[in-house]
Parts: structure tokens; sequence; C-alpha cells
């Protein structure tokens, strides 16, 4: 019932004006052409979010300054502040590899290849972890820098939150 209903429906909208069937054609058109424009703008973001997969040394310490400046000036009696971040290193990237051994009566003889896998840009190593350089030493300069209270709490925080000792921490008052 339902069925003949809906075969009624389409078969006198249909038969009807000339001019409702170009509507839905034309509008069938418009439909296809964004699934296509959306599909080409989709494949050009996938390919440049591939290429940059890696941050730089630089961004890397710009944002560990910002986020510390961030959280040290939210410390009562810091006031106004400057941070600077020095790295032990770069990056450190760790990739994966084959190791063949081959073991004679006399000899004992290893054999370590990269491992690697075709990509857009001809074939490229499988990379297993990337580590991010481990922060040396930090300096703060504050408005509250000569408060002994207040350097010993931004100490405090700072070393707990890069796991480095007091002595590579220095926090100073801001020139007037």
């Amino acid at each position: 019932m339902l069925a003949s209903k809906i075969k009624d429906g389409l078969s006198k909208f249909i038969s009807g004006d000339g001019k409702r069937l170009k509507i839905i054609v034309a509008i069938g058109l418009i439909g296809i052409i964004l699934i296509f424009a959306s599909n080409l703008f989709e494949s050009s973001e996938k390919e440049t979010d591939t290429a940059d997969t890696g941050i730089s040394y630089e961004e890397y310490t710009n944002q560990l300054e910002k986020r510390l400046k961030n959280l040290v000036s939210t410390i009562d009696g810091v006031g106004e502040c400057r941070v600077m971040i020095t790295l032990e290193n770069t990056t450190e990237s760790v990739y994966a590899t084959d190791v063949e051994i081959k073991n004679d009566d006399n000899s004992l003889n290893q054999k370590d290849e990269y491992v690697l896998y075709d990509s857009e840009k001809g074939e490229s190593p499988v990379l297993i972890k990337e580590y991010l350089p481990k922060v040396q030493g930090v300096t703060i300069v504050c408005t509250g820098g000569e408060n002994k209270a207040v350097k010993e709490k931004v100490i405090q925080s700072v070393t707990s939150l890069f796991n480095i000792p007091a002595n590579r921490v220095s926090v100073s008052k801001i020139k007037s």
C-alpha cells in the first residue's frame, strides 16, 4: 500500500510540468559537482598533512617558552615575566631496521638495513619513534624575581615540570 502511494506520487511529479524535471536534474548535477570538488580539496589537505609531520627545533622551543611563561605568570607575586629555555640537542628519530645474522663455524656476521616503504616521494624509512629535545636550562626574568618566596615557587615549578636540577634554573628581577 505504501509502495503504491510512493509510485503514484513519483509518477505525478515526473509526468507533470517539464520544468520540474529540469530543476531536479540541475540540483542533481550541482550535488555531483560539489561531491567531486570536496574530494579534490580533501586529497590536497591530506598531502600537506603527511608532508609536514615534524616540528622544528625553534618552533618547539618557542612553544615551550610560551607555555612556561603562561604558567609562571599565574604564580602569585611573579607579575610580568620573560622566559628563555635552552635544549640539550635536536630531535632524535628512531627508524625500523631489519637485522640479518649469519652464524658460520668461525664467524658471526650481522647485517642491518633500514625498513623502507614506498611513498609519493620515493622510498622512505619507517619511523618508529621520535624523541623531542630535553630541556637543559631555564632563565626567568620577572617583576617579583627579587622576592625569595616567589623565586622559590618558580624554581620548584620549573624543576618539577622539566625534571631538571635547581641549579639549571635562574630567576631574576626584571629591569625597571
